[in-house]
């Protein structure tokens, strides 16, 4: 699987439609590249890339938690 095939598994969770994150069908307009305004997004890549890569759970907290930060 690509970063880009986890990231839209994540986003098509009935979940994020249930809570009005996405609207139905909105998790395929999402690519890997594209930077969104969706702060919910950006941590999920975040997460993933991290995990991909074997980041240190430690260093992937202080990227989201700058993020949040902003």
């Amino acid at each position: 699987m690509t970063k880009e095939d986890i990231l839209r598994a994540y986003l098509e969770d009935d979940l994020f439609v249930c809570k009005n994150y996405l609207k139905k069908g909105e998790a395929h307009v999402y690519k890997w590249a594209a930077i969104t305004g969706n702060s919910l997004i950006q941590i999920i890549k975040i997460a993933i890339e991290g995990d991909l890569i074997s980041e240190s759970p430690n260093i992937t907290e202080r990227k989201i938690n700058t993020l949040l930060n902003k």
